[in-house]
């Protein structure tokens, strides 16, 4: 009974997960998320800097994070957000600290790329 149960809820995610662009939000949230830790750890040190720039990073990267669960959430607006990740990525080169040492920008461009690209699967006939 627990078995077959188990089996149920991992054929509904499964659906779940086919019918939206899961990758493309994970890699910008991981994008977003080491835009936002970066600036704040002080590693490396010479990146520390408070104030204006720090308050940039987080106008940047906290929109990036908020378009990223929209990838997950909305698979139907796949299109805009996707766009609107890779233009908030390609902000956070200027605003936060060259994107997070580029690997944030890569991250979250990656997944507004894939964001716009994905295409819903096709639905079965019958």
């Amino acid at each position: 009974m627990l078995l077959t149960r188990a089996g149920a809820a991992r054929r509904r995610f499964g659906a779940w997960r086919r019918g939206r662009p899961l990758g493309a939000a994970v890699l910008a949230v991981l994008g977003a998320l080491e835009l936002l830790w970066l600036p704040f750890t002080g590693f490396p040190a010479a990146v520390q800097v408070a104030g204006v720039v720090a308050g940039a990073g987080l106008s940047t990267s906290v929109p990036l994070l908020v378009a990223a669960v929209m990838l997950a959430t909305h698979p139907g607006l796949h299109t805009p957000v996707g766009l609107t990740v890779l233009a908030l990525a390609l902000l956070a080169l200027v605003t936060c600290n060259a994107g997070g040492m580029l690997l944030g920008s890569l991250l979250a461009g990656a997944g507004g790329v894939w964001g716009f690209a994905w295409l819903p699967p096709e639905r079965e006939a019958g």
